[in-house]
């Protein structure tokens, strides 16, 4: 356990990897009262959608947005970063309630990982095509080589 919390590299990693590729497609909200966004009144009762994957792909919160870069969760890279700029395990009083039990998941299986294999992509990012449906996925597994590590 202590282990994990000293792999802050992987931490960053995972996160980096989520932003681009939330599991959560969309989160949706029932609004108890009005919601003045700009110009823009929203009334009570209305369902908000949020969606991460858009969210995390915009400019204003990540520079170079498509661009796969962990160390944009080093402390100092996040510390003007808007707090619902990275949701995703959704956010507030109704947020997933497994997110951290879901990171040291990762962790643990991805640390285990690469320690024992050598992983090798067998095509490019852009040959992924991402299905939402309940999770956000790729429509089909990536192409992978999984080496023993002697």
């Amino acid at each position: 356990m202590a282990d994990l919390k000293s792999m802050t590299y992987l931490d960053r990693v995972i996160k980096e990897t989520i932003r681009l590729y939330p599991s959560v497609p969309g989160i949706t909200r029932k609004l108890r009262q009005h919601l003045q966004i700009r110009e823009y009144t929203i009334p009570p009762q209305s369902v908000v959608v949020v969606i991460p994957y858009l969210l995390h792909r915009e400019e204003k919160h990540f520079t170079n947005p498509l661009a796969f870069d962990p160390d944009r969760f080093l402390p100092e890279n996040s510390i003007n970063r808007h707090p619902y700029a990275f949701i995703p395990f959704s956010a507030g009083p109704r947020n997933c309630i497994g997110q951290k039990f879901a990171m040291h998941q990762m962790k643990t299986i991805i640390s285990t990982v690469v320690r024992k294999m050598k992983i090798e992509t067998l095509g490019s990012q852009d040959d992924i095509k991402i299905g939402a449906q309940l999770i956000l996925r790729p429509e089909s597994l990536p192409d992978i080589k999984l080496t023993k590590i002697k």
